[in-house]
Formats: structure tokens, C-alpha cells, sequence
């Protein structure tokens, strides 16, 4: 339990963290929704991407928190557990000592069932737990698998410096991926026949590869088997999906030489035509989504529609949205962090209790 407690400890606290980002992104999705970025979809998945990094690296941004903390003129400290230890021994908090140290600890104990055992109903659930995250483990290698072999019994058609671009007669939706060291853009042998949408389709698959889709979502899915429980994911994870198509159509007829009423005629005569027949589900960047089609394919129209009008990425109030977010998520991750169990405080709180406790004794006999 010793060695595994620290990780667990890490995994409930970026787990915080997490829950934390979603309520901030749906909180500035809001407030953006209000703005002229209302339907600046590129801009909107740029803040995005710079919220899951902060969530990503806040275990290093509660470091640097806590070191500048720690050089304030009063040595102050971040973490919750610290500073409600400090105002109840100046007073503050009027609640008996073990009471309180319980309260304190609550954490702590829940660890401790979650590893003795002695509670059947705890057991079952993470067992189910641990059964399901196994699923999705196995099929994320699966898809991964099927993907690779779709992958090289496909046709070298073009190759760039850095992406290969290849046909297959087994797959009817265009996708993106990556591999170790090289991407790939897998187009329907069928587009031969028809130069319109096999440039609509291409120009799609690579704007999703120079915005680095795929390894957003090649991140996304490896992290499933761990976060699966989690509503905070499955909301950014949704987020992201959505908002990957429509700034990926904005993107795409914002360039030189593709026409925005064509683009979207395509999109809409591509869409009636395909039957999604197993498509990979994952490490993938389809041009036509499979699920809610309807709902997707409408939000895709208004999204181009309305592509001329959408300004610019805003380089300061994404740099300033980009510093927000590692304020609030590296303030979060650093409260939440396990409290020493020896600091000053806490031995002058251990030491109060053990009186009271004596106290209580002593009036028992």
C-alpha cells in the first residue's frame, strides 16, 4: 500500500483537476458563445487544446505555484488542508480537535478502505471498474491493430516529407493517422473517380494533420481506459470532437482556391452518398462522423456558412485565456495536493488532540 498510495494520490488529484477544467471550459464556452467568437470554432478549439495542456502539465504548474508560494513575504502555503490547520489553531474554526483532525483525514480513510478490502460493495464496484478499463484497453489495441493493417494493405499514391498519402478499397470515409514516425492520409480508392471530392477530402485530412488532430485525439483515447468514469472527460472529449470538425471545414475554405458554397456542397452530397460500413472508431480524423450524423452535419453547414465572418485567432486573448488557465488549474492542482503529515502545524494539532483525548479520559474516570 505504501508505494502505491503516492500514485493514487496523483491519479485522484489530476482527476480534480480535470473536473475543475471542464466547469472552467464550459464557463469560457459560454461567455465566448456571447462574444464575436460565438462561431470562431478555430479559435474556440486553440483554447481548447491550451486547457487540456494546463490539465496535462498541472502537477508541474502546482510546483510552480507552490514555489512561489512558498517566497511570498509570509511564507504562505496553498494547499487546503495546510491553511485550514493554520485558522483552526489561530481560532478561526470552532469544532473539538478530533473532530476536527477526522475531518481532516477524511481522505486518508477513504484510501485506506479502498484498500483493505473489508467492504464488499467498495470491491465489487472496483472490480467492475477495473474489468471495464480493461475493455476499453483492449479495444483501443484492437482498433489500433485494425488501423494499421487497413493502413498497409492500402496504396501508396503520394508521399511528402512527412505524410503519406494512400487508397484503400476497404474503408468508404476518408481518415487521418499517425504512425510512429510517419502520418498518413487514407482517401477511398472510389475518389479516383471523382477530382471534386478527392480535393475536398484531402484538403480536409491535411488541415486536420497541420492542426495536430490526430495526436489530440490519439491522447484522447489512450487516456479512456483511465478516465473513462469520469464525466469531465467524457465533456472535454465531446468538446473536442465537435469542435475538431468545424474548425477543421473553417480552415479549410479559409485557404486560397477552396470556394465556401462548394466546399459545402460537396460535403452535403459526400454525406448522402456514404454508408459508414466499419469505419475505425479511434487514432482516426474522419471526414463524415458515423454517430448524431444529422446533428453534426447541420452544425458543419452553419460553421461554413458563417467561415467568412469569423476573425482572427486573437494571438493576445488566447496568450491571456493560455496564462488564466494555468493560474486557475496550477492554484487547484496545488490545494488539492496531500498535506504533510509533520509540518509545524500538524504536530501542534496532533498535540492538541492527544490532550483532549487525555482530558477525556481523565473526566471518563
Amino acid at each position: 500500500m505504501t508505494a502505491v498510495k503516492p500514485v493514487l494520490d496523483a491519479y485522484l488529484e489530476w482527476n480534480l483537476v480535470l473536473g475543475l477544467a471542464a466547469l472552467v471550459w464550459l464557463i469560457a464556452r459560454s461567455v465566448m458563445s456571447k462574444t464575436s467568437l460565438s462561431h470562431g470554432f478555430v479559435a474556440q478549439l486553440r483554447t481548447l487544446k491550451a486547457l487540456c495542456l494546463c490539465v496535462v502539465i498541472s502537477p508541474l504548474l502546482a510546483l510552480g505555484v507552490s514555489a512561489l508560494a512558498s517566497h511570498t513575504p509570509v511564507k504562505g502555503t496553498v494547499a487546503i488542508g495546510d491553511i485550514a490547520v493554520a485558522a483552526y489553531l489561530r481560532g478561526d474554526i470552532a469544532m473539538p480537535a478530533t473532530q476536527f483532525e477526522a475531518l481532516l483525514n477524511t481522505r486518508q480513510r477513504w484510501v485506506e478502505v479502498l484498500f483493505n478490502g473489508d467492504h464488499a460493495i467498495v470491491s465489487v464496484v472496483l472490480a467492475l471498474m477495473a474489468l471495464v478499463s480493461l475493455v476499453y484497453a483492449v479495444r483501443v489495441i484492437r482498433d489500433a491493430l485494425a488501423i494499421r493493417e487497413t493502413v498497409n494493405a492500402s496504396f501508396l499514391w503520394r508521399r511528402s516529407t512527412k505524410v503519406d498519402i494512400r487508397l484503400s478499397d476497404r474503408i468508404a470515409v476518408p481518415f487521418a493517422v499517425r504512425g510512429l514516425c510517419r502520418r498518413h492520409v487514407v482517401l477511398p480508392s472510389h475518389l479516383l473517380d471523382s477530382p471534386r471530392e478527392l480535393r475536398f477530402a484531402l484538403a480536409h485530412e491535411l488541415q486536420h494533420i497541420r492542426a495536430g488532430d490526430v495526436e489530440w485525439e490519439l491522447g484522447f483515447e489512450l487516456l479512456r481506459p483511465l478516465l473513462f468514469w469520469n464525466p469531465a472527460y467524457i465533456v472535454l472529449k465531446y468538446q473536442f470532437d465537435r469542435l475538431r470538425e468545424l474548425a477543421c471545414d473553417q480552415s479549410v475554405v479559409a485557404r486560397k482556391g477552396i470556394d465556401t458554397n462548394d466546399y459545402t456542397s460537396c460535403l452535403l452530397d459526400y454525406c448522402a452518398r456514404t454508408v459508414v460500413r466499419g469505419s475505425p472508431r479511434v487514432l482516426n480524423v474522419a471526414l463524415v462522423t458515423g454517430g448524431k450524423a444529422k446533428r453534426v452535419l447541420r452544425q458543419r453547414v452553419i460553421a461554413l456558412a458563417d467561415a467568412p465572418s469569423v476573425q482572427s485567432s486573437m494571438p493576445f486573448m488566447f496568450l491571456g485565456l493560455t496564462i488564466l488557465f494555468a493560474l486557475i488549474l496550477g492554484l487547484a492542482a496545488a490545494s488539492v495536493q496531500q498535506t504533510e503529515d509533520w509540518s509545524h502545524d500538524r504536530l501542534m494539532l496532533s498535540t492538541v488532540v492527544n490532550l483532549e483525548r487525555l482530558e477525556a479520559r481523565n473526566q471518563g474516570n
